[in-house]
């Protein structure tokens, strides 16, 4: 068996059914969820949680034999590819995202200003080291999307603001 953790799409805002059918059928999932304030039609703002990234989720699963379950699962959009291959998450992001949960949140924090286009240094987490390009705050002060280029991946990725070295 060879188990691992793998990243799903989950259909428009279905990341909890997905994650509720896929678990009655018993993959084990991960959708890390974080507090966030909305503000209804009058203007009053509500804490809630949401999901920490919208339209996807983990599952642990041997995808061998477990593919057409986890593929066919109500709420799930597809398994997400690299290549050809269902696309690998490492065990240490996971442990990662998790050390960072209180009460089944997920903690963010906040930091200083950052400018489109600002190249930054991401100094904690499982990028650690790599050197991006700052593109866009996402939910006010407490994500960022950035523009990583390495040797085998050119992509954004979403990661909180202390991840990074300012």
């Amino acid at each position: 068996m060879n188990i691992n953790w793998y990243l799903i799409h989950a259909k428009a805002r279905q990341e909890g059914m997905a994650e509720m059918n896929l678990q009655h059928l018993g993959v084990e999932t991960f959708c890390p969820r974080f507090k966030q304030i909305k503000a209804n039609r009058c203007k009053t703002q509500a804490e809630r949680k949401g999901p920490l990234f919208p339209g996807y989720l983990f599952v642990r699963v041997d995808m061998a034999t477990e593919y057409r379950k986890v593929t066919y699962a109500h709420g799930v959009l597809r398994v997400v590819n690299f290549g050809s291959a269902p696309a690998l998450v490492a065990e240490e992001i996971i442990h990662s995202i998790r050390a960072r949960e209180n009460n089944g949140v997920v903690v963010l924090s906040s930091s200083s200003s950052l400018k489109p286009g600002q190249a930054v240094l991401i100094d904690k987490g499982p990028f650690s080291g790599f050197e991006a390009i700052f593109e866009q705050e996402l939910n006010g002060i407490q994500r960022v999307a950035l523009l990583l280029n390495t040797v085998a991946y050119q992509g954004r990725i979403v990661i909180t603001r202390d991840c990074l070295a300012i």
